[in-house]
């Protein structure tokens, strides 16, 4: 889930007047002191809690504590207009250039978008936030696409002209010209840059010029509103009739991004008391769908459903109650194999692992109903234990003796992913 709020006066994040903060989830954020002022701090607040009620489902993002803040279980950017901007990054055990990289793979891998290793490793190195790498990321394809040439399309104009141009419009030159032979009600088609495709990718750059901080992406910016300048304005980009075909294949992956920049409604640039922006993603949704969509890579070949509603946990007089639907299920001749996600940190050093009782009763459900011959439990994975990604722990439920193993990835190295993932689906244990 994206979000995106913004003041009419557009604002430019991080500048003169704030400054730019970085943090992990969970992290304390002191106020007074070397840390925020009293003002930013309530500012900040008052944004992220707007920003938390736009996602679906609402969630929190800062929470106020005795002395200061604290980071929720939701990363990206909140920045408040002529104040501070705050980037909140994910709990991983790699350095921020390290973890900004593993995010930006992630929301590709969710979004469906082809990020190359050569681009993951200059994002290690830069000195940007995540808003800065995602805008960079976007207007760096969009000109490499464009300026091999714009789409286009036929559209028909209607024009009085001196000479005949096209064809003839018949019903108005006999109502409105019937005296006037010097004058012709014309109906033409004429090649057109203005397609809803292209007013699309003209409003996405538009919103991203107010928001960029750095020279050489406004450079670009500045290009693209050039070379889409006769493509038309729109109230409502998200409502545009774009036709993705093999017409402007080239167009369709850097379409859906700049769809997530315009996400949510277009009029609404409002944030309440506070103005500002929000980039926000709540991290339990995204490890399940960037999990979801590496397993089905991991297991080309099988059928993989996501979010599967198949099943109920009840099926009584008064029909099926209580929906199941596990994060991915994963078909074998042998039977199904149920996974779930869970963003949560695993505690080695406990038997249990630090494992939700209620999240080990939901994949007994799970099993039950889906008749599975395993389910499994992934976590992310945390640099200091004594066992690598991969399945960390084989258990079994009782009653069924059906394998309940408890898995780890490491996100924060997202090219390992999916060979873990494969092996993990296989039952291959770590060594």
């Amino acid at each position: 889930m994206i979000v995106w709020s913004q003041d009419d006066r557009r604002t430019m994040p991080g500048n003169a007047a704030g400054e730019s903060l970085t943090c992990r989830e969970w992290q304390h954020l002191p106020v007074g002191g070397d840390g925020l002022s009293e003002r930013d701090a309530r500012r900040l607040h008052a944004l992220a809690e707007h920003a938390g009620r736009r996602l679906t489902p609402p969630a929190e993002v800062l929470t106020r504590t005795a002395s200061g803040l604290r980071a929720c279980q939701v990363v990206g950017i909140l920045a408040v207009s002529g104040g501070p901007t705050l980037e909140i990054l994910p709990k991983i055990d790699h350095g921020d250039g390290a973890v900004r990289a593993a995010l930006v793979r992630m929301l590709a891998v969710a979004w469906g978008l082809r990020v190359a290793g050569g681009e993951l490793a200059a994002m290690r190195t830069q000195r940007r936030d995540l808003l800065e790498i995602l805008i960079r990321l976007f207007t760096r394809r969009l000109l490499t696409v464009v300026r091999r040439g714009l789409p286009r399309r036929y559209l028909e104009h209607q024009e009085d002209l001196n000479l005949l141009r096209g064809r003839l419009n018949v019903t108005r030159q006999v109502t409105r010209f019937v005296g006037r032979p010097d004058l012709f009600a014309c109906r033409f088609e004429e090649w057109s840059e203005d397609t809803p495709l292209n007013r699309v990718l003209k409003a996405a750059v538009s919103r991203l010029v107010g928001l960029t901080r750095s020279a050489d992406t406004a450079r670009r910016l500045a290009e693209l509103a050039a070379r889409l300048e006769f493509a038309g304005d729109t109230e409502d980009p998200l409502r545009e009739p774009v036709r993705l075909d093999r017409t402007n294949a080239a167009f369709h992956e850097i379409y859906h991004l700049a769809c997530r920049f315009l996400a949510r409604e277009w009029q609404d640039t409002a944030t309440g008391d506070v103005p500002g922006f929000a980039l926000l993603f709540p991290m339990n949704e995204l490890f399940e769908e960037f999990i979801g969509r590496s397993v089905v890579r991991a297991v080309s070949g099988r059928r993989v459903h996501l979010q599967h509603q198949r099943h109920h946990a009840i099926d009584g007089a008064a029909g099926r109650l209580f929906a199941l639907r596990p994060d991915i299920v994963v078909e074998t001749p042998a039977g199904a194999i149920i996974l779930d996600t869970k963003w949560k940190r695993l505690t080695f050093d406990d038997d249990d692992l630090g494992i939700e009782r209620s999240d080990v009763y939901q994949m007994a459900v799970y099993g039950d109903a889906y008749h599975a011959q395993r389910v499994v439990l992934i976590y992310p994975w945390r640099e200091g234990v004594d066992r690598p990604p991969g399945i960390v722990r084989n258990w079994s439920i009782r009653g069924t003796g059906r394998p309940l193993d408890v898995a780890a990835v490491d996100v924060g190295r997202p090219d390992e992913v999916v060979e873990s993932l494969r092996r993990i689906v296989a039952g291959m244990e770590t060594t």
